[in-house]
């Protein structure tokens, strides 16, 4: 109290002010001082939230592809009986992302081309493979093995151009079937988060060539495939009379070509309904 009433005749001496006055009368009488009142400080606002991101609307297939038999080096009886395509094939279905081709169909084109199961290596003839089955890119690759490490290369090859989408890999310093498993989700898991599902607009035409507003800064890539839309009337549940969504029209599929920070130019790959125009909606396949 008494280095209070100090500080506030100090204060007095410099700047009377009325507020500096009463506390020092109420010191001096023995009373405490009133609780201090805020400054008039504006209200404070709630703070807004982040808007939540809009359902992504799904249309037509996603991503169709085959797997073919890896190249498999070094790998003995450890293994037991292991079937590295059956293997293969669980993973990337389980990722919900691609439409991945049935094996009996696979193994039916191999027979036809005498090519066997034992792996395939050239992207050239992977693509052909691809081609002619009708799925739009192959994942072909090699599990090799070196001492009591394994290793697994996986590459995405488009069937048109036979260029790689994207490749990965992943290492494992323990051969067993356990790391064999983690080895194969792991480069499954690379290669879909290289292949998101994100969603734009058609923002510019110029005869077959579209830009988007998709770019690097969406994870999009150079041959990439999208499908281009159109959303007409909202869909009305007649009972709630909520809108449940809207019509959708396809109307073609496009591939990246070049892709830039904020956008990208598209070619189309195969009409469906229409020519684009600038606002259609587009999502990757």
């Amino acid at each position: 109290m008494e280095r209070a009433r100090q500080y506030l005749q100090l204060s007095l001496q410099h700047s009377a002010s009325p507020r500096a006055r009463e506390f020092l009368q109420r010191i001096n009488s023995g009373q405490s001082a009133p609780p201090s009142q805020p400054a008039n400080l504006p209200e404070p606002q709630p703070v807004a939230k982040a808007p939540e991101p809009a359902s992504m609307t799904l249309v037509g297939d996603r991503l169709n592809i085959a797997i073919l038999p890896f190249v498999a080096k070094g790998i003995g009886g450890e293994l037991g009986e292991i079937d590295l395509l059956d293997k293969l094939t669980t993973v990337f279905v389980n990722l919900n992302r691609f439409k991945v081709i049935e094996r009996a169909q696979l193994e039916k084109i191999l027979e036809e081309q005498k090519l066997g199961m034992a792996g395939i290596v050239d992207v050239s003839t992977a693509a052909e493979i691809g081609k002619g089955i009708g799925v739009d890119a192959v994942v072909c690759g090699s599990l090799v093995r070196a001492g009591n490490s394994a290793s697994i290369d996986a590459r995405l090859v488009d069937t048109e151009t036979a260029a790689i989408i994207t490749a990965k890999d992943a290492f494992s310093n323990n051969v067993s079937l356990a790391a064999l498993t983690q080895m194969i989700a792991e480069v499954a898991g690379k290669i879909k988060s290289d292949l998101p599902l994100v969603s734009g607009y058609v923002i510019q035409l110029e005869n077959q060539r579209l830009t988007l507003d998709l770019g690097r800064a969406n994870s999009v890539r150079k041959g990439m495939k999208c499908h281009v839309y159109r959303e007409g009337e909202p869909i009305v549940h007649p009972v709630t009379n909520q809108v449940i969504g809207k019509s959708i029209a396809e109307v073609c599929e496009v591939q990246l070509v070049e892709v830039f920070d904020s956008y990208s130019i598209a070619t189309i790959t195969k009409a469906k309904n229409g020519m684009p125009q600038v606002r259609d909606r587009v999502i990757t396949k």
